[in-house]
């Protein structure tokens, strides 16, 4: 009889033994885990990331914004931007960057224009653009100018200072230039150059 119950014991021991042994053991194995994890430093992806969180929250901005209609005349307008951010003096007035201007007339008349900088005011109806203003406008005007100033409801493009660069027939210069609707062909548009013009002809070979 003493066999089985010696037999019991020793079992009885090692179940015992096991109990205490491998909860250890796995509390060491956890322990290791940490302890040779490499510790992560949140301070250190923050040179890495290409948006300021804290001065988007500050200013907060639309990027890629595009802007659509049709004016009075008939003319598609469309405005695209880089970035967009809202004035907080004025609910309905958008300060831009990287504004692209096209004006589509009905007879197939055409103005584009880019600058670095520019001005949407829904309030007013009026857009600004300025900053490395380019204008390319039919039938064949590639312009410059320090500012342009436009309407969103009716088609009127207006550059308060001085144009200048190449005309149909040569090399143009002018005080002020605007785009305006034709008043003999009222589905017709036309660029009205004043201010002291200068025309320099540069007749075709």
């Amino acid at each position: 009889m003493a066999g089985p119950i010696t037999q019991r014991a020793g079992y009885s021991r090692i179940v015992g033994i096991a109990k205490v042994v491998l909860p250890l053991t796995a509390l060491i194995l956890l322990s290791l885990v940490f302890l040779l994890a490499r510790t992560i430093d949140p301070t250190q992806a923050i040179p890495m990331a290409d948006i300021d969180v804290q001065e988007r929250a500050r200013d907060p901005r639309l990027s890629g914004a595009r802007f659509a209609g049709v004016t009075e005349d008939g003319a598609a307008l469309t405005i695209a931007t880089e970035t967009t951010r809202s004035d907080p003096r004025a609910a309905l007035r958008l300060e831009v960057t990287g504004l692209d201007l096209l004006i589509e007339g009905e007879g197939g008349e055409t103005l584009m224009a880019r600058s670095e900088n520019g001005i949407l005011d829904r309030g007013t109806g009026r857009f600004e653009m300025s900053g490395g203003l380019e204008i390319i406008a039919t039938p064949g005007y590639r312009l410059t100018s320090e500012r342009i100033v436009g309407l969103l409801d009716t088609t009127r493009v207006e550059s308060p200072g001085t144009v200048s660069g190449l005309a149909p027939a040569g090399e143009i210069r002018a005080g002020n230039m605007v785009l305006r609707t034709d008043s003999a062909d009222s589905a017709g548009y036309m660029l009205v150059f004043g201010g002291g013009v200068r025309l320099l002809y540069q007749p075709e070979n």
